[in-house]
Formats: C-alpha cells, sequence, structure tokens
C-alpha cells in the first residue's frame, strides 16, 4: 500500500464556495419550542457590547452610583482596538493644537496607557494621534471596568430582546457556556456598534449609504523584520507599496488591489509595524454571511500582499506577527434616532444646545465599491487619494484653492442621536448613533465611541436613578454639567452664544 502524500499546496479562494448552500424550500424555518429563560442579572444599566464605547459607558454609569453590568462577546474587552489590531487613536486636541476637545474616561484610558509606557504620542507637544500597545490596552481596560465596580460577563452574546408595552425594553437575552439567560435592567446601552439590540427590539436602523454600501471592512495584521533603514534609504514608504501593489491584479480573485493602505509602527519593536493592508468591499457585517465571507476572503487578500512585500527593499525578509482576531468593521447598522447628525453640521462646527461629546477626526469614507478614499477636513480642505495613490487636493467649501483654511476648533455631537426611535429606555453609543453615512465617516473612530460612551453612561445612570429609566427625560444641561466635572471639555452651546438680553 502507497503512503499518501500529504498536500500542502495552498488552496485557492474560490469565493462563493465555502459560505453554507441556501435551505431548500422545506427546511427554511423550525418552530422553536417556548421555554422559559433564567434571570442571569438584573442592574440599573446593562451595557451591551465592551469595545471603547461600552467600557466608557459601563465605568460612567458605575461611577455615578448604578449598579452595572457589561456584556462582552469577546475574552477581553477594548472591541476593535484589542481584537483588530487597531492601534491607532485620533487625536484630543484641536486641529491647531490649542484647544483641548477631549477629556474625560477617553483621556483616562491613554493615560493609564503612559503609566505603562504603552503608548506612543505625535504632534506638536504630544497632541496629535496615538500609537498604543492593542495588548496592554487589553489590561488598561480592565483596570478601569473592574475598578468601577461593574459586573461582566464575558464570552457571552447578544441574542434577543423582550420589549413590553410602550417600547420599554424588559429583558435582553444573551447565550454564552452556560446556556440561555436573561438581564433585566432600567436602562439598556448598545455598544454592539451594529445596533444588534435596537435591531432585536424592533427599533428601526438604517445601513450604509441611500443605496445601503457600507465602507468596507479592513483586517490588520502585524508583520516584522522589516529592515527600516534600507527602507527609508530606497525611498520605499506605504504610498509607494500602496501605488506598486495597484499596478497589478491580486492571484486569489484576479481583482484590483482595492486598499487604501495604512499603518503604524509598534510601540515596543523598531522591525515591527502594524498593517492595515486589506479591505474586502460589497460586504455588510452585520449579515452572518456577509461577515464570514470578509474574514476569509481578508486573509487571502492579506497571504497575496505578504508575498508582494517581500519584493520591497527592507521588506525581503518580513515575517507574519500576528493576524486581527476579528476583521475591523467601519461601518454597518446605525439606529434611527432623535436626532441624525448630518456631515455639514460636522464640518461647519454646528453647536447644538444638548452636545454631550466633540471630535476632530475628519470626515473619511472609504470607497464602499473600491479603490480610493475620501477625507473632508474641518480646515475646509479636502484630500481624494485613488488606487494607486494619487492625491487631489481641494476644497470641499467651495472657497478657492488658496483661501484662507477654516478655524472651525471640533465638531458636536448632541444627546438625541444617543437615542433610539421607539424605544424609551435605551441609549445607544459608539458608531451606530445616528447620523448620515457621510457623517459617520467621522464619528465612527474610537476616541469619539468613547466620548459617546462616557455621556451615555451618565445619562444612563441619571434615568435609572431619577427617571424610572426613560432616557427622554434626562435634562440634557444637567447632563452637560455632569460631564464638565468629569474632565469633558465641552465648548458653548448654541443657546450660550447668543447675546444676552437687553
Amino acid at each position: 500500500m502507497q503512503p499518501v502524500t500529504p498536500n500542502t499546496a495552498p488552496v485557492p479562494m474560490p469565493l462563493p464556495a465555502f459560505l453554507p448552500e441556501a435551505p431548500s424550500a422545506q427546511a427554511r424555518a423550525i418552530l422553536e419550542p417556548a421555554r422559559e429563560v433564567p434571570v442571569v442579572a438584573e442592574a440599573d444599566v446593562a451595557v451591551f457590547g465592551g469595545g471603547p464605547a461600552g467600557v466608557m459607558a459601563a465605568v460612567a454609569a458605575a461611577r455615578a452610583g448604578a449598579r452595572v453590568v457589561l456584556v462582552e462577546r469577546h475574552a477581553h474587552f477594548g472591541g476593535m482596538a484589542c481584537a483588530a489590531n487597531v492601534n491607532i487613536w485620533h487625536q484630543l486636541w484641536s486641529p491647531n493644537y490649542e484647544t483641548k476637545i477631549i477629556g474625560g474616561l477617553a483621556e483616562e484610558i491613554l493615560l493609564r496607557l503612559e503609566t505603562m509606557n504603552a503608548v506612543r504620542k505625535h504632534g506638536p507637544n504630544g497632541r496629535g494621534h496615538y500609537v498604543i500597545c492593542t495588548e496592554s490596552a487589553k489590561l488598561a481596560f480592565d483596570d478601569m471596568v473592574l475598578g468601577s465596580g461593574v459586573k461582566v460577563l464575558l464570552h457571552t452574546w447578544l441574542a434577543g430582546a423582550v420589549r413590553g408595552p410602550g417600547g420599554n425594553l424588559e429583558a435582553a437575552i444573551v447565550e454564552n457556556k452556560s446556556g440561555r439567560g436573561a438581564i433585566r435592567a432600567n436602562v439598556f446601552i448598545d455598544t454592539t456598534g451594529d445596533a444588534d439590540l435596537c435591531a432585536r427590539a424592533g427599533a428601526p436602523t438604517q445601513t450604509g449609504g441611500q443605496d445601503r454600501k457600507c465602507q468596507p471592512p479592513t483586517l490588520c495584521f502585524r508583520v516584522g523584520g522589516i529592515d527600516g533603514e534600507k527602507a527609508r534609504a530606497a525611498g520605499v514608504h506605504n504610498t509607494v507599496i500602496q501605488r506598486e501593489l495597484f499596478r497589478g491584479t491580486m492571484d486569489y480573485n484576479g481583482g484590483k488591489y482595492p486598499t487604501f493602505l495604512w499603518g503604524a509602527k509598534s510601540v515596543w519593536i523598531d522591525d515591527e509595524q502594524m498593517l492595515a493592508g486589506t479591505r474586502v468591499p460589497g460586504v455588510d457585517c452585520s449579515d452572518a454571511r456577509d461577515f464570514t465571507r470578509a474574514e476569509i476572503e481578508a486573509r487571502y487578500q492579506m497571504r497575496w500582499v505578504l508575498e508582494k512585500l517581500r519584493a520591497f527593499p527592507g521588506y525581503e525578509k518580513i515575517h507574519l506577527v500576528d493576524i486581527g482576531g476579528q476583521i475591523g468593521v467601519r461601518e454597518t447598522r446605525r439606529i434611527r434616532g432623535e436626532y441624525a447628525v448630518q456631515e455639514h453640521e460636522l464640518l461647519e462646527g454646528v453647536r447644538f444646545e444638548d452636545t454631550i461629546a466633540q471630535g476632530v477626526y475628519p470626515v473619511d469614507i472609504h470607497n464602499p465599491d473600491g479603490p480610493g478614499i475620501t477625507f473632508r477636513n474641518l480646515d475646509g480642505t479636502e484630500k481624494i487619494v485613488d488606487g494607486s495613490g494619487h492625491q487631489t487636493v481641494r476644497r470641499w467649501d467651495g472657497r478657492a484653492a488658496d483661501a484662507p483654511k477654516r478655524e472651525t476648533p471640533c465638531y458636536c455631537v448632541p444627546y438625541r442621536s444617543l437615542i433610539p426611535q421607539g424605544l424609551t429606555n435605551v441609549l445607544t453609543a459608539g458608531r451606530c448613533i445616528a447620523s448620515t453615512h457621510e457623517a459617520a465617516g467621522a464619528l465612527r473612530v474610537m476616541i469619539n465611541a468613547m466620548s459617546f460612551g462616557h455621556a451615555a453612561g451618565a445619562a444612563g445612570a441619571m434615568a435609572s436613578a431619577r427617571h424610572d429609566g426613560q432616557v427622554r427625560k434626562v435634562d440634557a444641561q444637567v447632563l452637560r454639567e455632569h460631564l464638565k466635572r468629569e474632565g469633558v471639555p465641552l465648548l458653548q452651546t448654541a443657546r450660550e452664544l447668543e447675546p444676552a438680553a437687553v
């Protein structure tokens, strides 16, 4: 009998072949028997999703005196920062680095990372963006959550919602190793990123833009063995790599490289870099089949990128260090809220009477259909980068190219945008708050998500303690003053800017 020779050849990627086939007409649905679900936790405030927004919501609510339960599907907190290798966080200061725009809990996590020597500051006086050690961030998030008295459930998935009369959410259903259970609370906060809790409770949501297309997700990975001096001497940087990768076609599917390549050097190791080197167009990661396809295709795309990278000076001996445990999702569902933030309101720095968070990250739209990215900045400029890395710079405000730049210090986010339509005791935070597709391109980043979470947690504690869980009864001015006491540097509101009456 001849010995079997192991097959070690790479498997070509058959895009649709690995997804389950559509069921037959006879197997389209089954009837699940009714059953009694045990209550596994009770709280004043229950938070679903332990990413940056969820951690800050849970911490803010607990520090305000609420009993808090935080539910997270991964083994750790930190969301895409820690599960997807996204190690760049945006700045806390205005575009001119002169005015503090973001503080509070978002600043606290950065200070905690500083004490671990696990963050690198950029920009004038360290007021630009931050590069973090994503593994150390897991520990910093642990300290914030547990040190604030939050009760936690890890490896636990949100599975459903029980809605009572009048839009009041009575319980959230979860699944974990112990089986199925219910969590009851006065206030629920949806920080799932995909508005999962709101969707399961029957609240209206929207996906992507008007055509329902979402910004494509990116799988981040880390490579080691880079000879930085050799690469610099040869003039090799991400834009050069982008241009060269775009020249040909990818071997796994015959398509053009669809990615805007970016990355950041490791905090600890000089020859190691995180690369956001993939992008999967045409998927909605709130759909299980699309989510699965995105994960698999991104890894095949990453293989092609790694092979091509080794042809560049300084990259000949690179090796794969780590692949993100999940693809980084930019956009899926958002709630239809009491107010949807518009792109022009962000770019023009409109101030709301109920502003509870501020930001400066630009409107950043990755082309949903393929290569290319657009940045619209608060200073009035717009930069469009095509698949080859070529940049076109112009004004989005219609002014001449040489006109003075705008001096907008930040944009503002109102409390109303955290409140989903149709539900009375639910708030949202993170990238699923109410906004247009374009505005979401600026709001979705983690520093902003932390600010929204801080506000939602404080508001949730107030609603539970004073208003029987009714989130619309929270006085936005009281909430603003609470946030200011906790280090959130909110600018004056539109009403406060009006001339005083004579």
